[in-house]
């Protein structure tokens, strides 16, 4: 009978004590926090590449327009009246990179309106143009444009228009030759307008007069504050040069002395690649409409429509074009007098 009896048999039973399994969790809590910025750094990498074939594209955009029409797009085309923004080289350049039905849209309705940032051109500045938006600012295809009257798309790049003041000191009211910058004031809302650069207003640039050397020299840099309506270049205030009817012409040629640069900016000594804008702001900017929305505009409103700053949300430093074509990332700590000489095609600076 007893050999029917069951057999007491001692089970072990196997798992975690609370412990262990805090242990665990710790481990993994580690591997995750060790991981997660090795996979940001290389999300954030793919994003900067994707922002440098962005801007690859457009410099042979630019290039291809160069081989067509023998010059480089200008900055932007002046305006036929007074404080109307002239189509900027974002819209110049787009049949080079299969874009020319909205160029010949934009062409038209600039030609019936007279103004790149008027109405009949709102439904063209809503256009999202994938090649002009930086990845790593995922805001800016949203982004509401400073003036609110209509819904206006940004973009995150602009053209470089020169140093001129800044390495010489030299800004006359009128332009002069072997002078390459013209201003009716220094200070205020508009300041300077260098053009030794390659992008310059309404003054379409020959890649021969880049005598520093077309691999030297800068053409398209990552912005992202201040940015304006993504088709508008530049407009102008009297008093012009040369003077309105001069030589038979309404709407005035070239640089102007009173301008607001949108499409291309000055490289200024006192304000360096991603400068500190809690420091260093827009004179007119507002926490109400601009990003950030939180600068101490009391103390740092300090800056010109057209030095506002090139800058990215790259950590380290900010995409470029070249005139060459090429890709350069250029560090926030770039010596000053490089950078300077970097935004110059004929400073002399490289022999």
């Amino acid at each position: 009978m007893d050999r029917l009896k069951p057999h007491c048999r001692h089970r072990l039973a196997f798992g975690f004590t609370l412990v262990e399994l805090l242990v665990v969790i710790a481990i993994i809590g580690i591997l995750v926090a060790l991981l997660l910025p090795a996979v940001q750094a290389a999300r954030e990498s793919a994003r900067r590449l994707s922002c440098g074939n962005n801007l690859k594209n457009i410099a042979l955009a630019c290039l291809n327009y160069e081989s067509a029409k023998g010059t480089l797009p200008p900055g932007g085309v002046n305006a036929p009246g007074q404080q109307q923004s002239g189509l900027g080289w974002p819209v110049w350049v787009l049949p080079y990179c299969e874009g020319s039905v909205v160029t010949e849209q934009a062409i038209d309705a600039f030609a019936a309106s007279g103004d790149a940032y008027g109405s009949a051109m709102d439904e063209l500045n809503r256009m999202i143009m994938p090649m002009y938006y930086c990845p790593s600012d995922p805001e800016i295809k949203t982004q509401q444009e400073k003036y609110l009257t209509a819904d206006r798309r940004q973009m995150s790049y602009s053209g470089v228009s020169g140093s001129y003041y800044s390495r010489t000191g030299e800004c006359p009211k009128t332009r002069q030759t072997g002078i390459y910058c013209v201003a009716n004031s220094l200070t205020g809302t508009f300041a300077n307008n260098n053009y030794d650069g390659l992008m310059i207003q309404d003054w379409p640039v020959k890649l021969r007069t880049a005598t520093d050397g077309l691999s030297n020299t800068m053409m398209i840099g990552e912005r992202w504050y201040g940015v304006r309506a993504w088709m508008i270049g530049s407009y102008w205030l009297q008093p012009t040069d040369p003077p309105p009817g001069r030589f038979g012409a309404s709407t005035p040629k070239g640089p102007q002395p009173v301008s607001a640069l949108f499409a291309m900016k000055n490289v200024t000594a006192n304000v360096p690649l991603n400068v500190d804008l809690r420091v260093s702001c827009y004179i007119g900017h507002d926490n109400a409409t601009d990003r950030p929305q939180d600068l101490p505009v009391e103390q740092c409103r300090s800056l010109s429509v057209n030095d506002l700053p090139f800058g990215s949300f790259h950590p380290g430093g900010v995409n470029f074009a070249y005139g060459d074509g090429s890709v350069t990332f250029l560090q926030d700590d770039i010596n000053i007098n490089v950078y300077l000489a970097l935004a110059s095609r004929n400073g002399g600076e490289v022999e």
